[in-house]
């Protein structure tokens, strides 16, 4: 695999994705927080900065923005644990969204699967990072 793949492809994510991810984030906050516009919005927004950054591959930029968003959520009242439910949901749904639009290419398949993966892999890190912070 050419690093100009990987750069393309992970290009193409970001363009596919955006709109996936806010979209999930926004109806997962909008049932957290029962049509709050006030505490949804924001935490939507600032969570899905953290995946862009994170499927870009900025780890230091997504563990800071990680840090921004669980401050925000404490403010919220809200725990890591139910940030981390929501960040299971986003990558099912990219993973559901991969698979169906590129049924037809395995080698695309295979090429985004791996970014997702480095995706997740990066957001283990991100929560890592910021637990790490917090019990210091």
């Amino acid at each position: 695999m050419r690093l100009d793949d990987t750069n393309d492809m992970r290009r193409d994510i970001l363009d596919w994705s955006d709109p996936v991810v806010g979209d999930c984030l926004f109806e997962a906050y909008d049932a957290c927080f029962g049509g709050n516009m006030d505490w949804s919005r924001p935490m939507s927004r600032q969570h899905a900065r953290v995946w862009r950054l994170i499927i870009s591959g900025d780890k230091k930029r997504a563990a800071e923005a990680r840090r921004d968003l669980l401050g925000l959520a404490r403010t919220c009242r809200m725990g890591a644990e139910a940030l981390d439910a929501i960040d299971r949901l986003v990558l099912d749904e990219l993973v559901d969204v991969m698979a169906a639009r590129f049924r037809t290419s395995s080698s695309d398949t295979r090429l985004c699967g791996r970014l997702l993966i480095e995706a997740s892999a990066t957001l283990v890190e991100t929560r890592m990072a910021c637990a790490a912070q917090r019990a210091a």
